[in-house]
C-alpha cells in the first residue's frame, strides 16, 4: 500500500468532473472545455507520480478504504498499467485540440457534453488500466465504452447516429460476453480479485474456464476490432470528431488489447491447460488482419477512412504479437500499443486539422494542402513513415520486435506476412503524402488556407515529434514493458 490518494485522483478526478462539467458551462458552454483540461491536469500530474513509483521501485497495490482483498477493491499499478501516461498525454492533448475544434464542428449547446464525455471516457480507461478486479474491469470498460457511443452520435447527425448504433450493438456483444466470464469466474473460485484467481483457477477444471476464456476473448477482441469483429471501427473513428478518432483509435481499442494481457496475465500463473490453440487463433486473425485492413485501406478516398481501416491492420501486428507466445513478440506487440497510440493521435488530429480548415476530407480534393498547411503535413508525414514502420520512428522498434518473436517461435511465415503488410502500409500513405505535396490542387483556393489556430496545431507537433523520439529514446517504453513480459511468463520458462 501507499502512494498517497493520487491512485483514487487518478480515477475519481475526472469522473466527478464530468458530472460537473454540464452545470458548470450550463449559462457559459464555451468555458467546458478549459475546466476539462483543468480537470485532466490534476489527472495526468496523478498519472506521473504513480508512473515514476512504478518505474522506481516496482509494482504496488492501493486498496480502496484499506479493505484488502477479498473484501476490499485493489487498485494494482504495475508495468502494464503505465499505458495511463498514455492515456493521460493523448487525453490531455486532445482535450487542448478540442477548444477550437469544438466550436466549429459541434453545435454550441452540445459542448459542455462533449466535453464531459470525453472526461468520462478518459477517466473509464485509467479505472480499467489499474484495477486489479475482474468485476471493476468490466465496470470501468462500460464507462469508457457507453461515453464512447455517445461521442461518436455527439454531432447528432443522422450519419454519425448509425455509426454509434452499429458500435454500440458491437458493444454490447462484447459486454455480455465479459459479464458471462466474469460470473463463470466468480462462480468457480468464489473471487473476483485476479492475483486470487491466478491461484485458485490451479483447482478448477479446465473446461469452464476455456469457457471463459472463450468469452473473454471475444469481448476484448470486439472492443479492439479485429478482424472480422471489425466492422463497428471503419464508420465510427472516421465519422466521429477528429479528437474522439484520435481518443477511439490511439486508446479505446488498445483497451481490448490490454483486457487480453490481463487475461494472460491470469492464465500463464494459473497453467490449467495449454494455450496453444488459442494462440494459434490470434497469430492467424492477427496476420488476415494486417493484410485485409491494408487492402481495405488502400482503396479509400475518404482520409479518415483510410486511417480506420489502417487502425485494423496494426491491431493485427499486435493480436499476431500476442499469439506468438514468445518473449519478443509479447515484447512487440506490448510496445506497439503505446507507440501506435502515438501515431494514430498525430494521424488523426492532423486529418481533423486539415478537415477544419479546408472543408475537405477526400484525397482528391486534398491535393497541394501540403504548400498551404506545411507544419500540419509534415507531422502527418512523420505519422505516416512511423507507421510503416522506418527506422528510426516510434513504429520500427515495435515491428522490429515482432518480427524477432516470429523467429524466436519458429514462425518464418509470420514475419513475412508482417513485412508485406508493411509494404501496403507504405503504398497506401505515399497515395496520401504523393496527394499532400506533389499534385496540383484540385480547388485553387486550397493555397489560401493556414495552419489551424494554435491550440490545434500544438497537440499535432508535439505527437509527431514524440513519434520521432520514442523511435530515438526506445527504452523508454522497453524500461516499462520488458519486466511486466518477464514476469509474465515467468511460470512457462521456470
Amino acid at each position: 500500500m501507499g502512494g498517497g490518494q493520487w491512485p483514487v485522483v487518478l480515477i475519481i478526478t475526472p469522473l466527478i468532473g464530468a458530472a460537473l462539467t454540464p452545470i458548470l458551462a450550463r449559462r457559459r458552454p464555451q468555458i467546458a472545455g478549459y475546466w476539462a483540461l483543468f480537470v485532466f491536469s490534476i489527472v495526468t500530474l496523478a498519472a506521473g507520480v504513480l508512473m515514476y513509483r512504478v518505474s522506481t521501485q516496482g509494482p504496488f497495490s492501493y486498496y480502496m478504504g484499506g479493505w484488502r482483498p477479498p473484501l476490499g477493491i485493489e487498485l494494482r499499478f504495475d508495468e502494464f498499467s503505465a499505458s495511463i501516461g498514455v492515456i493521460c498525454l493523448i487525453g490531455w492533448l486532445s482535450l487542448m485540440f478540442s477548444l477550437a475544434y469544438a466550436k466549429h464542428a459541434l453545435p454550441e449547446r452540445r459542448i459542455p457534453y462533449y466535453f464531459a464525455l470525453v472526461l468520462l471516457c478518459l477517466g473509464g480507461m485509467n479505472g480499467f488500466a489499474v484495477t486489479g478486479d475482474i468485476f471493476n474491469l468490466f465496470v470501468f470498460l462500460e464507462i469508457l465504452s457507453l461515453s464512447g457511443y455517445a461521442l461518436v452520435a455527439i454531432t447528432g447527425e443522422r450519419i454519425a447516429e448509425l455509426a454509434a448504433f452499429k458500435y454500440l450493438v458491437m458493444g454490447a456483444i462484447s459486454s455480455l460476453s465479459i459479464l458471462l466470464a466474469v460470473g463463470f469466474m466468480y462462480a468457480l473460485t468464489g473471487t473476483l480479485n485476479m492475483t486470487d484467481l491466478a491461484m485458485r483457477l490451479r483447482d478448477v477444471e479446465p473446461f469452464p474456464v476455456a469457457v471463459a476464456v472463450g468469452a473473454l476473448t471475444l469481448g476484448f477482441s470486439v472492443k479492439a476490432a479485429l478482424l472480422p469483429l471489425h466492422i463497428w471501427l471503419p464508420d465510427a473513428h472516421s465519422i466521429a470528431p477528429s479528437p474522439v478518432s484520435a481518443i477511439l483509435s490511439g486508446l479505446v481499442v488498445k483497451i481490448g488489447v490490454l483486457g487480453m494481457l490481463r487475461m494472460y496475465q491470469i492464465l500463464y500463473k494459473a497453467q490449467i491447460f495449454d494455450l496453444s490453440a488459442l494462440n494459434t487463433t490470434l497469430m492467424w486473425l492477427g496476420a488476415i488482419s494486417i493484410v485485409l485492413g491494408a487492402l481495405f485501406a488502400m482503396v479509400q478516398e475518404d482520409i479518415k477512412m483510410m486511417l480506420a481501416y489502417s487502425t485494423i491492420s496494426n491491431i493485427g501486428y499486435i493480436f499476431m504479437g500476442l499469439g506468438l507466445a514468445s518473449k519478443y513478440g509479447i515484447i512487440g506487440a506490448s510496445v506497439h500499443i503505446f507507440n501506435h497510440a502515438l501515431i494514430k493521435a498525430t494521424l488523426f488530429l492532423g486529418a481533423g486539422a486539415l478537415i477544419h480548415q479546408t472543408g475537405y476530407r477526400n484525397l482528391e480534393d486534398l491535393r497541394g494542402v501540403g504548400k498551404a498547411m506545411p507544419i500540419t503535413s509534415a507531422a502527418i508525414a512523420i505519422g505516416a513513415i512511423s507507421i510503416v514502420g522506418i527506422p528510426p520512428t516510434a513504429g520500427f522498434l515495435c515491428k522490429w520486435y515482432i518480427a524477432l518473436g516470429a523467429i524466436e517461435a519458429g514462425r518464418l511465415f509470420f514475419a513475412v506476412t508482417l513485412l508485406f503488410g508493411a509494404l501496403f502500409i507504405f503504398v497506401y500513405y505515399i497515395r496520401m503524402l504523393n496527394a499532400f505535396y506533389f499534385m496540383p490542387p484540385a480547388h485553387p483556393e486550397i493555397l489560401d488556407v493556414g495552419e489551424a489556430p494554435v491550440t490545434m496545431l500544438i497537440p499535432i507537433v508535439v505527437l509527431a515529434m514524440l513519434c520521432l523520439l520514442m523511435g530515438i529514446f526506445g527504452r523508454i517504453p522497453l524500461s516499462f514493458i520488458e519486466p511486466a513480459v518477464t514476469n509474465m511468463l515467468a511460470p512457462i520458462g521456470g
